[in-house]
């Protein structure tokens, strides 16, 4: 086998692993709403005392992944990866056993740390292992994974909760993961076989990760970009149908379709991300076009087969830049602290996803539905500030 052919298949068994268990975690985000019917009605709980049970999730989730980050640089990503999948999965498994809600924000507790472990490891060993060329659709693929997750999510724990029960959907879809975090451990010598020597590269501290203007930079760019997908995830479906006056299931078509896009765009984002340097022009590019096609669905009259195209082009471009936006941060992050900045960055997802919803419930609740559209779209915009000042910075030390 040539040296090439085996670079090739190295890089493919590591992406494969990691994106699997990303597709994994993210299920196991979703694994508990499906079921919310189911449980509320065996365990005696309010529908507010299990969505505190998924607070109790994010906000581990959200507190753990920068220390996680730090814990990459000295102990190694594989071993935290690892850990942090079999608690995961374990902690999914084990709400089979939940008979209140203390037992239940217990386990959710306890997978939110597992949860927090997957950004930081993940891209501290993509970017450790995965041969330079090929970095941006390796990127790609882990996020289609993860998106991936959340699609089928509902799918399986309704499946596996109607075929068998709510105990037995929970236990394999935890059994799945425990038995892979066991196979990465056994297939751990793949992921060191290519992996980057660090030992002379500088490690970020918690005081320089705080006050690097890139990184921080990027952090608001997270809080951004999240801000402006709750209002289309969370807050279109609605706006859609008074806007347009639409039905409840046209609508929730719209979003579909839109999610599809999304994950039809990451792929070839992927390949792009590797065929060209000017990364921040990318992302401009899919931010500009999402933004002031977002704008345009938020004004009422135009024919809702336009709406629906402009909507596919949006999340075709939102999908696009989720590469060149990974490789953008790989390259301000010394490369001893990868995983480390990815864990801080990517908190700010959890920062924006938690503080932006009430705005567009307000929104609604005024009466302004166009002003979802309107308002996703300008924070949109915003996250260009973030962005521009970064797109020619030449890669870290």
């Amino acid at each position: 086998m040539s040296a090439t052919a085996g670079t090739l298949r190295r890089d493919s068994q590591i992406v494969g692993l990691i994106s699997f268990g990303h597709f994994l975690s993210h299920i196991y985000m979703l694994a508990l709403p499906p079921l919310f019917p189911i449980l509320r009605a065996e365990l005696g709980v309010s529908y507010a005392e299990l969505g505190l049970a998924m607070t109790m999730f994010a906000v581990t989730t959200a507190v753990l992944q920068t220390p996680m980050g730090f814990l990459c640089q000295r102990i190694g990503s594989r071993a935290v990866l690892v850990g942090g999948l079999f608690i995961n999965a374990a902690a999914i498994a084990l709400l089979a056993f939940a008979d209140s809600l203390l037992s239940l924000g217990a386990f959710m507790a306890l997978a939110g740390v597992g949860s927090s472990v997957f950004h930081p490891a993940d891209y501290s060993i993509l970017s450790g292992t995965v041969s330079e060329q090929r970095i941006g659709r390796a990127f790609a693929i882990h996020t289609f994974g993860g998106s991936a997750g959340f699609a089928a999510a509902p799918v399986i724990m309704v499946s596996l909760a109607s075929i068998f029960d709510w105990q037995t959907a929970f236990l394999i879809a935890g059994g799945v993961g425990m038995v892979l975090s066991a196979v990465i451990l056994a297939l751990s010598g793949i992921i060191s076989e290519g992996e980057v020597k660090k030992k002379g590269g500088e490690k970020l501290t918690l005081r320089r990760l705080l006050t690097s203007k890139p990184i921080l930079l990027f952090f608001l760019f997270y809080v951004g970009l999240a801000v402006a997908n709750v209002g289309i995830n969370q807050f279109a479906v609605a706006a859609l149908m008074e806007v347009y006056g639409v039905p409840l299931a046209v609508a929730n078509s719209a979003l579909t379709l839109f999610l599809v896009a999304v994950l039809v765009g990451v792929l070839p984002g992927g390949w792009a991300a590797d065929k060209t340097k000017r990364h921040g022009l990318l992302l401009v590019a899919g931010l500009t076009i999402s933004g002031a096609l977002l704008a345009l669905v938020g004004f009422a009259g135009l024919p809702f087969w336009l709406v629906l195209g402009l909507l596919a082009v949006v999340g075709a471009a939102r999908g696009f830049l989720h590469s060149s936006r990974d490789v953008m941060v790989r390259v301000i992050s010394p490369k001893a602290s990868v995983g480390t900045v990815f864990g801080f960055v990517t908190s700010g997802f959890l920062v924006g996803q938690a503080i932006a919803p009430p705005m567009y419930g307000l929104i609604l609740d005024l009466g302004w539905p166009g002003a979802v559209f309107w308002a996703s779209a300008a924070f949109s915009m915003i996250c260009l500030l973030t962005i521009i000042p970064e797109s020619t910075r030449r890669p870290a030390d």
